[in-house]
């Protein structure tokens, strides 16, 4: 699999809730965020249409929100600035059954064979980000759901010398 970094071309901004978590309960604490989340959900104000959706992973804990245009005072809010590099990886959504594993086989692939000799290293507040959104689809009315993993990334110290 081909990975390609990108400077993002624009300021993020997700307005959700965040949860601590550690590698021995992030698949309990998953289901918590995403009924924390369904709370909140209906007051989140100045959402991007089509709405887009993101679960951020950090090294303790995971994010769970709604792109905005302006900051939420009441929610947790995550901000992702212009210029960071990321490598984005567009993943269809035909079955919801199959969705866990590709997105398994891809985050391996990108953690135990690409990063290691890329010259970059994960950003360290949030490794990766699962985007869920809408895209129109081309001579039909209808939208098809994607999602694309985000993994944000940093040139290495070893490479700046």
């Amino acid at each position: 699999m081909i990975f390609s970094p990108v400077a993002l071309n624009e300021d993020i901004l997700v307005s959700g809730v965040e949860l601590k978590t550690s590698e021995s309960t992030l698949f309990e604490d998953l289901p918590a965020l995403s009924k924390k989340y369904a709370k909140i959900r209906p007051n989140i104000q100045f959402q991007i249409k089509p709405l887009t959706t993101c679960v951020a992973s950090g090294p303790n804990k995971v994010f769970m929100g709604d792109f905005v245009l302006k900051k939420n005072k009441e929610f947790k809010n995550l901000y992702i600035s212009k210029g960071i590099e990321a490598v984005k990886v567009n993943i269809p959504v035909y079955s919801q059954l199959t969705l866990p594993a590709k997105v398994a086989k891809i985050r391996k692939c990108f953690y135990d064979e690409w990063l290691p000799s890329s010259g970059y290293r994960s950003f360290p507040e949030w490794k990766d980000l699962e985007v869920y959104h809408y895209r129109r689809r081309y001579f039909r009315k209808s939208r098809k759901m994607i999602m694309e993993l985000w993994f944000l990334i940093e040139k290495s110290e070893k490479n700046d010398n």
